[in-house]
Order: C-alpha cells, then structure tokens, then sequence
C-alpha cells in the first residue's frame, strides 16, 4: 500500500489547517497581552490568565511569561507531531528521526500538563481563588489522559527503536 492511499493524507492536513489556526491565535494572544496594561480590566486578561485584573506585580508578569511559554510548548509540540506524521507519509518506518521524535514529544507532553497544572494552581493563588485542582479522569481533556498519550508516545517510540532493531538484524540475515 502506497503512502499516498493511507489514511494519514487526512491527518496530514488536519494537522497542517490546527497548526496554522494556532499559530495565528496565540500571535494575536501575544499581541493582545502587550496591551493588558492599558485595559486593566479587560475581559481577555481574565479569560486567557485567570486574573481579574491588571497589576504590576511580579506573579502577574511572571503568569503572563508563563503563559506566553506554554502556548509556545505548545505550538512546539504540535510542530513535532506535524512532522512526525510528514516522516511516516513521506519515509520509511522505522528511522531515527521518527524514534527520537515519538520520545521528544512524549515528553514535551508531559512536561506541558505538569507545568500547565503548576501554573493553573498557581493563578489560583493569585487570584485568591479556591479552585478544584483535582484529576478529573472521566474526560479526554483531563491531565491524567494527556500524560497517558505522553506516555504512550514514549512506549510508541521504544517500540519503534525495537522494530528498527529487528528491521536491521532481517536485512543482514537476507
């Protein structure tokens, strides 16, 4: 079966179409951010940090950083899946780069959700609100399911390293 007939021609450009649209919201987000300090009660401040209002205090600029770094882990991450599923359309199975790239982006998955957790626990001290920080397992969009993918693209990866390994001793064989 050609690479051309896969299923991944779909998720190809799905993923190409999310990585634009992302990309172009966290740019205005960024861009909206430089501007909080003239709107101090803004309502973009509240939706996209969880603080009500504006003050020149360093738990506030150190949450608008936080938050600016997250989004870029997370444009980061999704460029690293995009490539991925660009190496498992265009190359053979089974090469380095796909091994390496399953583990990076594992573990930038991880990464993201306990640094997300941290900073969500941390708006909430801020704020001075008393939120829920509990693991809701129920729900695709929990942590616990995202650190499962992370940790699932990790076990992806060692499997591939093991199948490379077994594609190399059967070409040596033949």
């Amino acid at each position: 079966m050609s690479p051309f007939t896969t299923p991944l021609k779909p998720l190809k450009f799905f993923l190409n179409f999310v990585f634009i649209v992302v990309i172009a919201s966290v740019l205005l987000n960024i861009i909206g951010i430089f501007f909080i300090p003239f709107f101090p009660e803004s309502k973009f401040l509240l939706d996209f940090l969880g603080v009500t209002f504006f003050r020149w205090e360093f738990p506030v600029i150190a949450l608008i950083i936080t938050s600016i770094l997250l989004n870029l882990g997370f444009i980061f991450s999704l460029y690293v899946f995009k490539k991925i599923v660009s190496s498992l359309f265009e190359s053979e199975l089974f090469n380095r780069f796909q091994i390496s790239s399953l583990k990076l982006l594992g573990q930038l998955i991880i990464l993201l959700v306990i640094l997300k957790s941290i900073y969500t626990m941390f708006s909430n001290i801020v704020c001075g609100k008393s939120g829920d920080i509990g693991i809701h397992i129920f729900s695709f969009d929990s942590n616990f399911m995202a650190v499962c993918f992370g940790l699932f693209m990790i076990y992806l990866s060692y499997i591939f390293k093991k199948a490379k390994s077994l594609q190399e001793e059967n070409d040596l064989t033949v």
